[in-house]
């Protein structure tokens, strides 16, 4: 908090102090002299000098400890005013008053004093760190309702914004910020940022393992931010990704052993419940099986990995000759091929998934389901899979999670 250092810079005691001084200064001549005016002793006088400093001294005692407190709530959280100077004697107090605010509520915090001391800077520290930690936004702002921030960083943006579109505070930290410098700032924010949230639950999760309740089968394309579409955090989601999202079926020659080793580990070690795939719009591993020819024998690696899709294009394909059991969005049409095959593709690698023994046998006996989706990066917006009627439906805002409702 770089404005809120400069406003500690001069100690309170320090800025105190030249009140009592000069009253000092003033009041012992004026009492001298009124004394020897009236005809009254010297020792009189020196009384009379000696009861204006401590009147002195208590004024600025009063001003030290005396603060103005006010604790309000509206629909955008709690709004805690202190007015005056904040000092190690107004600790308690604050503490106090900041410890109504309930955790996970964003406050803020207006400071009406001309200065605070390093004990009142430090209990007010603490409590913001605190409230955050436990889920809460936490803004200092003046009198005026300018914001008392922390040092600039080397971009001021929002969450999930992509390293292109940081906006830099000086063009010598945008020249930085190229290749391997994006990755290194970004880690650079997450420590600064988002460490200090996280860091007590990747402590519990590491003493205690991870348990996800989820696998996450999706496309390893970058525009696909599986923690952000799903509003999920450490130890939710098993994730898997590969380019397709493909599961290859058991038993084929051309099978990858390493997709179903991450299913067997998450069904029969982690116990997921819930096994999902996810398909996304402009998915290129959709687009080079429309376009591609299927010759035998193909030759590099990203062309054999494909050959797992080729069961997808040949059900969209069958779909198209026979007019029926034809995937659906429920909202709009289906816009092109592309988008159709990467809808075909989720239902048919959930067959491929439920052909797996460790998948079959706990969806058999009930404790696991299998749930499919979709998501158009475009509209930023989720399907879910109805596997009765073939039809995707649009996650609409609101409390319930959509998947739970899906029927397997």
């Amino acid at each position: 908090m770089l404005q809120l250092l400069n406003r500690i810079e001069t100690p309170s005691w320090r800025r105190a102090l030249p009140t009592t001084i000069v009253l000092f200064l003033l009041s012992v001549p004026l009492s001298l002299g009124v004394a020897l005016t009236a005809g009254v002793s010297v020792h009189t006088g020196l009384v009379a000098a000696a009861t204006g400093i401590a009147v002195a001294t208590l004024i600025t005692l009063h001003r030290l400890t005396h603060i103005r407190v006010a604790v309000t709530q509206d629909a955008h959280g709690y709004l805690v005013r202190f007015d005056g100077q904040l000092t190690f004697l107004a600790v308690a107090r604050m503490t106090t008053t900041l410890a109504r605010v309930p955790d996970g509520i964003p406050a803020v915090v207006e400071l009406g004093g001309h200065f605070m001391d390093h004990s009142a800077y430090d209990a007010l520290q603490s409590w913001s760190k605190g409230h955050q930690e436990r889920g809460g936004r936490v803004t200092i702002s003046n009198r005026a309702g300018q914001l008392i921030a922390e040092p600039p960083s080397p971009h001021t943006c929002h969450h999930w914004t992509p390293w292109r579109n940081h906006q830099h505070t000086s063009p010598a930290e945008a020249a930085t910020t190229t290749g391997g410098g994006q990755l290194l700032d970004g880690l650079s924010a997450f420590q600064r940022n988002t460490a200090p949230l996280v860091r007590d639950e990747l402590a519990r999760l590491a003493q205690e393992g991870q348990r996800p309740t989820q696998l996450f089968l999706t496309c390893a394309d970058s525009r696909l931010v599986t923690s952000m579409i799903t509003s999920s955090g450490p130890g939710d989601l098993f994730t898997v990704r590969n380019i397709g999202n493909l599961m290859p079926p058991p038993g084929s020659e051309t099978s990858c052993d390493s997709v179903a080793a991450a299913i067997e580990y998450a069904v029969d070690v982690l116990g997921v419940s819930s096994l999902t795939v996810c398909g996304h719009s402009d998915c290129g591993a959709m687009q080079a099986l429309l376009g591609a020819p299927q010759e035998p024998g193909a030759q590099t690696p990203l062309a054999r990995w494909l050959r797992h899709g080729r069961p997808s294009l040949a059900r969209m394909q069958r779909i198209s000759r026979l007019g029926r059991g034809e995937v659906a969005l429920a909202e709009r049409p289906v816009a092109d091929d592309a988008e159709r095959l990467a809808l075909v593709n989720v239902m048919q690698q959930l067959d491929h998934l439920a052909a797996h023994p460790c998948v079959a046998r706990r969806v058999a006996d009930g404790s696991l389901t299998l749930q499919g989706m979709y998501f158009h990066v475009g509209e930023a917006q989720a399907y879910v899979l109805d596997r009765t009627s073939n039809t995707f439906s649009a996650v609409r805002p609101g409390p319930v999670g959509a998947l739970d409702a899906v029927h397997p």
